[in-house]
């Protein structure tokens, strides 16, 4: 299905030019399947736009089967560099990573895997369910990103101004490794499972979802306001802290989640990083798939397909 015509809002400095949502959107609840509230006794959710092997699908996606929840994280500015013998190399941390230049640009998500033999089922976009599912996904992102028109970088001066859009993502985890670990080459990581009950876990679920419905593709994306800010950390982090009953002294660590500077510290003062010296590579996880042969293929064709999109945006300047 082709996606339809977005433009850039009045606000923004990019007014009437078309958003680049081609891959990145909120989902929206099909009407007739709408959730009240996060304690609507519904066991699921029918959406469009989840995002699964670069296409948009409509969904439905259990709500009382959620297993595990982790927080996702990676640091998207530039890498720093050093001259060694004359070449270029990139500066490593004590934990064996690259160091960044801007320390404090983080991306943050949450990542879901259901319980087993439990999916979510995709069929084609604005399709009848009840037919047998395209793809049964038992592992997928909530991911707030910002989008801007095609070929528009994350960049600090629209991300502070709001001239970017604030868009809610959910993809399956095998389609963020693709775009973040496959094509970006980034070093997503991941905390221990989140200590949650099945009761939380599925406010966690359902409250990620209306906040992704109400978002919807017109609100602007600011990395900080004093009373507005609206990114990728302050949105799952809020949710969190309205699923959670904290202790007094976890209380005051939720008042941390405006900026984007140590998400996984941001867990540990709530009390949800059960162990704070594991640091997994979720590439790891996903290394056969990230190794074989289509998947860098597809890679070549996503590539080609983001460049003659970016070109073609440039000549209708």
């Amino acid at each position: 299905m082709e996606t339809p015509m977005l433009r850039m809002p009045r606000h923004s400095r990019y007014a009437g030019q078309p958003a680049d949502i081609s891959s990145r959107r909120s989902i929206e609840i099909v009407a007739g399947h709408e959730l009240s509230s996060a304690s609507d006794p519904r066991a699921s959710a029918i959406v469009d736009h989840f995002f699964h092997e670069d296409a948009y699908w409509r969904a439905k996606i259990p709500l009382d089967a959620v297993d595990l929840v982790f927080g996702q994280a990676f640091n998207f500015s530039k890498i720093k560099l050093k001259k060694v013998q004359g070449q270029l190399e990139p500066v490593v941390g004590p934990d064996g990573f690259p160091k960044r230049r801007i320390p404090f640009l983080n991306h943050v998500q949450s990542r879901f895997v259901l319980q087993p033999d439990h999916f979510i089922e995709s069929h084609p976009p604005n399709g009848d369910i009840s037919g047998q599912p395209v793809h049964r996904v038992n592992d997928f992102v909530y991911s707030v990103e910002a989008v801007g028109p095609v070929g528009v970088k994350f960049n600090l001066r629209d991300a502070i101004g709001g001239h970017l859009l604030s868009n809610h993502r959910f993809l399956s985890t095998q389609q963020m490794v693709f775009e973040r670990v496959v094509v970006e080459g980034q070093y997503v990581t991941e905390s221990p499972p989140l200590p949650l009950g099945a009761v939380e876990k599925r406010a966690l679920l359902v409250h990620s979802i209306l906040r992704s419905h109400q978002a919807g593709t017109q609100e602007p994306y600011y990395l900080y306001r004093v009373c507005r800010t609206n990114n990728c950390t302050s949105n799952p982090f809020r949710i969190l802290d309205t699923v959670m009953n904290y202790r007094p002294v976890e209380r005051l660590g939720a008042f941390l989640y405006r900026l984007p500077l140590n998400p996984r510290f941001y867990l540990r003062v709530r009390g949800l990083d059960s162990n704070p010296s594991v640091r997994k590579l979720v590439r790891a996880e996903f290394d056969e798939f990230v190794r074989d042969p289509e998947t860098k293929k597809r890679k070549r064709v996503y590539v080609r397909q983001k460049r003659h999109a970016i070109r073609t945006a440039r000549q209708a300047e």
